[in-house]
């Protein structure tokens, strides 16, 4: 394996060493049930966890080693260490991106299900076929008992055009209904909730967390309707009476590929696609590896799923803790909670923002640098510069806060949709915020732009390298990639299976590696005439080096390269 940029330790900086044997990963490790579970066990179980975990974090925020006496730094020319890192991938999903696991039996399901994929015309049934009128029927009158408005808009989408669709070819490969968010925007917001009890729930499909078997396709359909139907969840300490009263309208002004009528009935419209996606996954792998693909898929969501808020931070304790403000993208309940015992960093996360998505961008700010308590969420004052639904809510985390040394800072941490689409607009209102209001507050900003790695495209709203450079050259903005041949960096390198919520977005095994898949969505942002960029590193192995390989892996379960980069005032 090459190895490029190896280096001991974060920027040559000893990392202070950082106990974690102390803390359960049960404790902090949101746990999952069956949809079936009687609330009297997950209040005993909740009860339980809750009295353990009490008593580690009692153990850990005692521990000599876990909380360090704070230095506050009051030196004005004292470099600012700054860390950005989207901790996605994958969040519920073990199937979503190509492993390099090892194991004999993933390899032949992954390549079998590729196979089906790419050559469909021996098995791609009708949806009729796999998702029956019957089920059609009864998904609608639950919608009818909920009193759905546009139900003879969607007996119409399903009568003239869905069931009539092949599996493959014409639903799962379509690449028009992947750019109308029908599946994927509803996969996001079902794939885990919390339950009234407290513990984690996940959907009953191949490619989420769910782990009960799944023995037919009758049986799913069963506990599919329950989970969607009947089953309490948790927002914001509130208790909504289904998971499907979570879905939201779509707008045809964001996502354009929508018809009007398609809009109009976009919540019903995003149940019948995700039904018809996750009977088709169940269809297909039971299809191809009827006995292999559980054990599987429970195989690899114990390796990048169950530890990985655990590993994300323990990489950060690691390796980072030194850094003076860390910002996290996608980032789940559990990561913060875990961050917030582990490490010595104010956790700022923006008001109203509830991590039901496991989307959250958060800002770290260490204690020595920032003086806490003078923190001030500005997010909204952000977004109020923006055109409406402009970004989602957790996408964006802004935060002003005093220094030690007396500097005024604004903090920004942020996670841009598809090719960058919301990426210029929120840059613009942030730095409209400076201008007008914070002139004399000093910029630190990490951002996973998802710039597009085939340029921009005015049409479409894409943001492309050069227009991503271009933005902040006309706003005094620098960025951690100055002077860098920016056609040769990436922050991503990962590869998309079909087992996935925009499987039209999938590659082939032979594929996993071409550079087409390496991208530079990552960066570091800064005024140029505040800050001035010392050096930048790379960090996709957890221990500070950058490998050429795809990711994650079993020790690096996101699959955005960690940034690290150290500033000095002018």
């Amino acid at each position: 394996m090459m190895e490029v940029g190896a280096q001991d330790s974060w920027l040559g900086i000893e990392p202070p060493e950082v106990e974690t044997s102390n803390i359960s990963d049960e404790c902090l490790r949101t746990s999952s049930t069956s949809t079936h579970t009687r609330s009297e066990t997950c209040v005993s179980e909740i009860q339980r966890k809750l009295e353990s975990c009490a008593d580690c974090f009692r153990r850990a925020v005692s521990s000599p080693k876990q909380r360090c006496d704070i230095k506050p730094n009051r030196n004005r020319d004292a470099d600012i260490e700054v860390v950005t890192w989207n901790i996605a991938a994958p969040n519920t999903n073990p199937f979503e991106f190509w492993a390099s696991s090892g194991d004999q039996e993933y390899d032949e399901l992954m390549e079998a299900v590729y196979k089906l994929w790419n050559e469909p015309e021996s098995d791609d049934t009708k949806i009729l076929e796999v998702f029956t009128q019957d089920m059609y029927l009864e998904l609608r009158d639950q919608l009818s008992r909920l009193q759905s408005n546009g139900l003879e808009k969607l007996d119409r989408c399903w009568e003239q055009d869905l069931k009539h669709r092949k599996l493959v070819s014409q639903f799962l490969s379509d690449s028009v209904l992947g750019e109308k968010r029908l599946i994927s925007m509803p996969d996001r917001i079902t794939s885990s909730v919390r339950g009234v009890c407290g513990l984690q729930l996940f959907r009953p499909s191949p490619i989420t967390a769910f782990v009960d078997e799944i023995t037919d396709l009758e049986s799913w359909w069963t506990v599919w309707r329950q989970y969607m139907f009947e089953t309490q969840v948790l927002v914001r300490g509130d208790i909504q009476s289904n998971i499907y009263s979570l879905l939201e309208h779509i707008p045809r002004s964001k996502y354009p590929a929508l018809t009007e009528e398609e809009e109009s009935i976009s919540v019903p419209l995003q149940l019948l696609c995700l039904a018809i996606f996750d009977a088709s996954f169940t269809h297909l792998l039971s299809t191809v590896a009827p006995q292999t693909w559980q054990p599987v898929k429970r195989s690899l969501r114990h390796a990048l799923m169950e530890n990985k808020a655990a590993a994300c931070v323990d990489i950060l304790a690691r390796q980072y803790a030194s850094a003076d403000v860390i910002f996290v993208q996608e980032a789940s309940e559990a990561f913060a909670a875990r961050a917030g015992v582990l490490l010595n960093h104010l956790i700022l996360r923006p008001s109203g923002c509830d991590g039901r998505r496991s989307q959250m961008s958060l800002v770290l700010a260490s204690r020595s640098r920032f003086v806490e308590g003078t923190e001030r969420d500005v997010t909204g004052e952000v977004v109020a510069r923006m055109e409406p639904k402009c970004a989602q809510c957790g996408d964006l985390c802004a935060f002003e806060l005093l220094g030690h040394d007396g500097t005024h800072y604004v903090l920004a941490s942020f996670h841009g949709d598809s090719n960058g689409r919301s990426t210029a607009p929120t840059l613009l209102a942030l730095h409209a915020l400076l201008r007008d209001r914070l002139p004399v507050h000093t910029l630190v900003a990490g951002v996973d732009a998802n710039t597009a790695s085939a340029g921009g495209d005015e049409r479409r709203r894409w943001l492309g390298i050069r227009q991503m450079e271009a933005l902040l050259d006309e706003r005094g903005l620098a960025s951690c990639w100055r002077g860098q041949d920016l056609s040769a960096v990436w922050t991503s390198f990962s590869a998309r299976t079909p087992l996935q919520a925009q499987p039209h977005k999938a590659v082939g095994p032979g594929a996993v590696h071409d550079e087409r898949h390496r991208q530079l969505k990552d960066w570091i942002l800064y005024y140029d005439a505040q800050l001035a960029l010392r050096h930048v590193a790379r960090d996709n192995s957890g221990d500070g080096r950058l490998l050429l390989r795809a990711m994650p892996s079993p020790a690096f379960p996101s699959d955005h390269a960690l940034v690290a980069a150290r500033l000095r005032r002018r």
